[in-house]
């Protein structure tokens, strides 16, 4: 398995620039994906990244399924434990406290 099929399993499909997204942390969507490069700083990174052009989109959609985000405050709370684990300075929810961040 690839780092971009990795990350396109993780964010479920639906978004579509998973290499750009990768690119732009550095990482190139074609290399395989170990369990380091799912540790890294970088991958984590790209995944915040996704799930925040998720967060801004107002309706996902794909095929027949859709997803319109009524409750975005989960989402900001993942995004944000990833952005203060490894790069607090691009976090764009520093206010937004997540339970979860023991997992990455």
């Amino acid at each position: 398995m690839t780092a971009g099929e990795r990350l396109n399993g993780k964010l479920k499909g639906l978004v579509k620039d998973i290499d750009g997204i990768l690119v732009d942390r550095g990482l190139n969507g074609a290399d395989t994906y170990t369990p380091e490069t799912g540790k890294s700083a970088s991958f984590n990174l790209a995944y915040a990244d996704g799930l925040f052009q998720l967060l801004t989109d107002p309706n996902v959609s794909q095929g027949d399924w859709s997803r319109s985000w009524g409750d975005r405050s989960s989402l900001e709370r993942v995004i944000s434990g990833i952005c203060s684990r490894f790069a607090p300075d691009e976090n764009p929810f520093p206010n937004a406290i997540s339970s979860i961040t023991d997992r990455w």
